[in-house]
């Protein structure tokens, strides 16, 4: 733990240093980073966890600052204590809390930063666009109780439709209820008639109790968001027949001249031209085979 000890002293130097020339309301950031100062150099494991505990509490100590070393410290305290499923569970938890979170490859152990990067893609892998209609918040112990399980509860869904909720291996969940989980990575569905089904992963810590509250959008609105669809174009019409069979002959369908229908007729009926009759040039049809 040398090296552990050279980081915390000079987070304590440099925090002594900042804390004559930063200004009161950032002060409150100042004792996060001074908590994890602290916890680089206690040796007492569990009085070590409980300064963590505190210097990552999101709603006290937002993710900047040494916020990033508390965390990869608070893991690597329960790696080299043997307990390296928790480890990885509040990682995971950090890396869907700040997803810029990169491992300090210098400061910790080879096996922190393995399962770091275990804990990323399992992140990655359980992320989905519905994430966004759970807000997740998390409601940390006033006070160290040394609780080893974790809670799960539902905010109030203010639906027009009863939520129904089930934690995936574990069963249903109440709204406004909570039950007791230990802690890990629990997949949980939310449904409600008339709204669209959403599934996310989140992470229960222990002596933490995470908040949830589905935010579930009217199927209505999806349909009346979907674009119409183009009408289909009415096929053309058909072009007319010029001609048709009828008793194996064709019947041209034709407008002739007033000479040229008397010829015709003069022609089908089989007539012959009188002696004075003055000839007007002949005119032949055809008529092809059936």
């Amino acid at each position: 733990m040398t090296r552990n000890m050279a980081v915390g002293l000079w987070l304590s130097q440099l925090l002594v240093l900042a804390g004559l020339s930063i200004p009161a309301p950032l002060r409150a950031q100042d004792q996060c980073d001074a908590m994890v100062a602290r916890a680089f150099n206690e040796f007492d494991t569990p009085r070590r966890l409980q300064l963590l505990m505190g210097a990552v509490k999101p709603t006290a100590c937002p993710p900047r600052g040494a916020w990033p070393l508390g965390i990869q410290l608070l893991a690597q305290t329960l790696v080299e204590d043997g307990q390296d499923s928790l480890a990885a569970t509040w990682l995971r938890w950090a890396i869907r809390l700040s997803p810029d979170l990169q491992p300090d490859t210098v400061q910790f152990l080879p096996k922190v930063v393995a399962v770091y990067r275990s804990a990323r893609d399992f992140v990655l892998s359980t992320h989905a666009p519905a994430d966004s209609a759970a807000a997740t918040t998390w409601l940390w112990p006033t006070q160290e109780t040394g609780e080893r399980v974790g809670r799960l509860q539902l905010g109030a869904a203010g639906l027009a439709a009863p939520l129904r909720v089930e934690v995936k291996g574990v069963g249903p969940i109440g709204t406004g209820g909570s039950i007791p989980l230990n802690p890990g990575s629990y997949e949980i569905s939310a449904s409600a008639s008339g709204y669209d089904s959403v599934r996310v992963t989140r992470e229960v810590l222990p002596g933490v109790t995470t908040v949830l509250d589905f935010r579930l959008r009217s199927a209505l609105a999806r349909v009346a968001a979907r674009p119409a669809q183009p009408t289909p174009a009415a096929p053309m019409p058909a072009p007319p027949v010029a001609a048709q069979k009828k008793k194996g002959f064709p019947v041209v369908l034709a407008v002739l001249g007033a000479g040229g229908a008397a010829a015709l007729v003069a022609i089908l009926a089989g007539g012959k031209k009188g002696p004075n009759e003055t000839p007007t040039g002949s005119i032949t049809v055809t008529f092809p085979n059936p």
